[in-house]
């Protein structure tokens, strides 16, 4: 794939990711075969569990009910993922690094993350990054610089409707 397809792709990922309840942790998948999206996800409870606020504030609660956005993209996703590439906005925990490898996806990439992120789930990186040259899983990273509209070569015309109802979601959060 191509750095246009690759920033495309991890853009709707990070979309994806405001779709999540958690406060602390939004994270979005996207599983493609090629330049086609087989299946969307994002961290989140099972469907019927419910989200309440005090559940998702309690950090044993919430990571034991929590379904992370890349099982839920593979769930989601009711085919064989064969070669397939997952684009996350976060690197991938051990725990679904080895989902993936099982999948047999061909391709992780992610954005890289941020020092604050290192500084907590570093040993964790590094153990997933070692199992995927094990298994023969190729893993990028781009930096968060690298994921703009002229990479992922989008346009969006100043009066066009993408960029009005961008700026109606973003106007709610203010």
């Amino acid at each position: 794939m191509s750095a246009k397809w690759d920033t495309r792709f991890l853009g709707l990922a990070a979309h994806i990711s405001a779709w999540s309840k958690d406060p602390s942790s939004q994270v979005g998948a996207v599983i493609t075969d090629g330049n086609r999206i087989v299946s969307l996800g994002y961290n989140g409870f099972a469907a019927g569990v419910v989200d309440a606020s005090e559940r998702l504030e309690d950090r044993s609660i919430k990571l034991n009910l929590t379904i992370h956005a890349e099982e839920n993209a593979m769930i989601f996703a009711k085919r064989d993922l064969k070669g397939c590439t997952v684009y996350v906005t976060h690197p991938p925990c051990p725990r679904c690094a080895s989902k993936l490898i099982q999948d047999e996806i061909g391709r992780v990439v992610s954005i890289a993350p941020s020092e604050d992120f290192l500084s907590r789930w570093a040993d964790d990186l590094k153990l997933s990054q070692e199992m995927y040259r094990e298994a023969g899983v190729e893993f990028i990273t781009y930096d968060l610089e690298e994921i703009n509209n002229e990479t992922a070569q989008v346009t969006i015309s100043p009066g066009g409707f993408f960029k009005k109802v961008l700026s109606r979601c973003l106007e709610s959060i203010s």
